[in-house]
């Protein structure tokens, strides 16, 4: 619910239905992006929106505006406040003005986003739905049911089956009705074409089943020239990143360094260059490979993890007192117990969850910092703080704690890439192997022999890293467990998007069919298409990741010969040429060397998160990059220059 749409509503409600015809796209974009509200609400609902920014930010601007005209000390006092307020006026009607536009187009592109993310999500949902009508077990209404109920696997693909199975169940539409409403609501041609065969497939009374088998191969092929066309795109990128914030500033320190021996006092734009555009522009690239790239290959780590209810269909009885208190120990204990194994194995537990080891780290790169500080107690000391800004930085004070920031840019990120790269490649064999794992069970059951006893026999090969897991399943199974509860506990503990995928796949399906060979084969196909994409993407990416650390060795190298050689000899070789010069322009060498030293280690940084997220769709991914190309660069200034 959005706040105030009462009020608003009550005051721009008959305005805003006057005026709902004029923006006869906006209907749709809500109902397109899911927004629970009306077109004439919503409009008076920006209206009143509008209206409060138009005070607020009046009052704000006028204060400004009162404050502009006495520090500048203007004489003309009569007309001062009469300018104020209708400059005031004006910043704030532009400013309402372009909030209610921002806000009238927010549901587009909201309704884009969703579109983005049903097109990812649709190929997996129309396999899940395939896999479940195979054995004509259910119907159709059932199989939407299910998938509805698959949010945390599925997505937005599972949200817009959800609205059909709402339409029919609560407000009791049929299901023609029903696929044809969420063919009008949906943002995605994609989503609304396999609607309209079905609505076809049903009509005439066809096979289903047949219809979404053909649409899941097509999705497959599909998905394969859409990652094609993706990594095109990133080549692109790639070049283009290379091109500005590599290449570019090279050129840029190369120009400025020469404007500096010649007078120009070219350090306050390379400040600004280096401290500001670099890394601003880094973020802002991040963000736009985010943007195109979330969810294409998959989140390649763990979900959260959810306690098990194992005993959800056994019926009890009401607890007494007694009762309750015994459950809050066993509660209390459970807490404990959970502690005492973490500090135990704190190696299992950090790797599991590598963000954790950073509780430890922080902390410690802090007082690595804290020590240089007092280390150099003495030359800060004598610093006048309050002249300070991005123009003037003392040489020699940044020079003292530079050191121990790298140190502790290493203690943090060390042990960060440890633990996390170990759960990366930990879920990267799983993975892999997952496919191999499917196979054999549907090749065993083939032979006659049932899923259960399937497992038990898989047990006894290697097939690496999953070779554990499957031997626990084997044995709760030979404990008398329940197989849909021993998948449910296997794929709690290798829990990924992946795995959990292709587990309650094989767990929806093989409840709604007694063909398990087929729902074994269609989730190794599943698996085998996902792993294909991946080994595809990451072969391709392999190469920009080292176009990335050649460009930024260059980079390096070019910096290095300027701070080396190139500036030594800027007071014999320049000297004539700044004689003409004003005595007050000084070339400060110094001043440009800790620049370019602070350049390699910020470029260092930007071009591994680049590469990591490029290469392995992480940022996360990228802090070791980011480590080894700051190892470079302090190691070639402090040992080389």
């Amino acid at each position: 619910m959005i706040p105030f749409q009462d009020i608003a509503y009550r005051l721009f409600g008959k305005h805003s239905f006057q005026k709902k015809n004029e923006y006869h796209k906006l209907d749709h974009s809500l109902k397109s992006a899911r927004f629970a509200i009306p077109a004439d609400q919503y409009i008076s609902t920006g209206y009143f929106y509008s209206l409060l920014s138009f005070f607020v930010t009046g009052i704000i601007f006028y204060f400004i505006a009162s404050r502009l005209f006495k520090i500048l000390d203007i004489s003309i006092i009569d007309d001062m406040r009469l300018i104020a307020i209708l400059a005031s006026l004006i910043m704030a009607l532009l400013f309402s003005t372009i909030l209610f536009n921002i806000q009238m187009k927010l549901p587009l592109l909201w309704a884009s986003t969703r579109k983005a993310y049903l097109d990812q999500s649709l190929t997996h949902a129309v396999a899940y739905l395939y896999a479940l009508s195979k054995g004509g077990g259910m119907s159709l209404f059932d199989i939407f049911k299910s998938l509805s109920q698959q949010r945390h696997i599925y997505g937005v693909a599972a949200d817009e089956f959800g609205y059909i199975v709402r339409d029919m169940e609560y407000f009791g539409y049929d299901m023609l009705t029903a696929l044809k409403n969420a063919n009008d609501n949906s943002p995605s041609e994609k989503y609304k074409n396999f609607l309209d065969g079905m609505l076809s497939i049903i009509s005439s009374g066809g096979d289903v089943t047949s219809y979404l088998k053909n649409k899941s191969e097509q999705y497959r092929i599909l998905a394969s020239r859409e990652q094609k066309t993706f990594l095109e795109t990133l080549a692109i990128l790639a070049e283009v990143y290379i091109t500005v914030f590599v290449v570019g500033p090279v050129f840029l320190i190369t120009i400025l360094i020469v404007l500096g021996f010649m007078g120009s006092n070219s350090l306050d734009v390379l400040y600004t260059l280096v401290y500001v555009l670099i890394p601003i522009g880094t973020l802002l690239f991040i963000v736009f490979l985010s943007t195109i790239s979330d969810n294409l290959e998959g989140r390649s780590i763990q979900t959260s993890q959810q306690i098990l209810n194992e005993f959800d269909n056994v019926r009890i009885n009401e607890y007494s007192t007694i009762d309750e208190k015994m459950l809050k120990k066993i509660s209390w204990n459970y807490r404990i117990y959970n502690i005492i194994e973490k500090v135990s194995n704190p190696f299992k537990w950090l790797t599991s969850k590598p963000h954790y080891s950073l509780i430890l780290s922080i902390p410690a790169g802090l007082i690595c910092i804290s020590y240089g500080i007092r280390e150099n107690l003495t030359i800060l000391s004598s610093l006048d703080f309050s002249s300070i800004s991005l123009g003037y930085i003392n040489v020699e004070a940044a020079a003292a704690i530079d050191d121990y920031i790298v140190f502790s840019f290493f203690i943090i990120s060390v042990p960060f890439i440890v633990f996390y790269e170990s759960k990366r490649r930990w879920v990267s064999k799983v993975e892999s192997e997952m496919p191999e794992f499917l196979k054999k069970l549907a090749s065993i059951n083939e032979a006659g022999i049932n899923l259960s006893s399937a497992i038990s026999l898989v047990s006894r090969s290697k097939i690496g890293v999953l070779n554990t897991e499957i031997k626990r399943m084997a044995s709760h199974l030979s404990w008398g467990g329940n197989l849909e509860e021993v998948l449910k506990k296997f794929e709690y503990r290798v829990r990924t998007e992946f795995n959990s995928r292709i587990i309650t796949f094989i767990i929806r399906a093989s409840e709604s069919t007694s063909d398990v060979i087929s729902v074994l084969n269609i989730a190794a196909s599943e698996a085998e298409m996902q792993n294909q994409l991946k080994k595809e993407r990451s072969a391709e990416m392999t190469v920009y990741v080292f176009i990335v650390y050649i460009a930024f060795l260059v980079f390096l190298f070019i910096v290095y010969v300027l701070a080396a050689y190139f500036l030594p000899a800027v007071p014999s070789s320049a000297g004539d040429a700044v004689a003409g010069m004003p005595m007050n322009i000084q070339f400060d060498m110094e001043a440009y060397i800790l620049l370019f030293f602070h350049a390699c280690l910020i470029q260092g940084v930007c071009s591994g998160l680049v590469a990591g997220k490029m290469g392995s769709g992480s940022v996360l991914a990228g802090v070791k990059h980011s480590l080894f190309l700051v190892l470079i660069a302090y190691i070639t200034f402090t040992q080389f220059i």
